[in-house]
């Protein structure tokens, strides 16, 4: 039987800044908890590019290349790729140690 790994994102964990960085030390983080934390990046740097309307997820998709080392530092960087009066379009990548270890792209609708 495989053992389930825990997958609590440690949110916490994240030194968010307003250029759409973060930087985080990775655990023993998986490619979903490392997924989920590049997501939250996103999601915060769009929310500042539109901070009056509610961001509501419409799509994310991910592109893994390397899992995370632990006890190193993972940057996160997001970017606004086209802003429209219902959606925003976004991307971002988490790297370590000038590894590529994920890409992510989201689209949110506007409210």
């Amino acid at each position: 039987m495989s053992k389930t790994p825990d997958l609590t994102i440690p949110l916490s964990a994240l030194n968010l800044q307003e250029d759409g960085a973060a930087i985080a030390v990775a655990a023993e983080w998986n490619t979903t908890q490392i997924g989920v934390l590049l997501q939250t990046v996103i999601e915060h740097h769009a929310s500042t590019a539109v901070p009056d309307q509610s961001l509501h997820f419409v799509s994310v998709t991910y592109d893994v290349s390397a899992d995370a080392n632990s006890g190193d530092a993972v940057q996160f960087q997001s970017r606004i790729d086209r802003l429209t009066r219902t959606l925003i379009f976004a991307s971002g990548v988490a790297n370590q140690n000038d590894r590529h270890l994920l890409k992510a792209t989201v689209v949110f609708r506007l409210d």
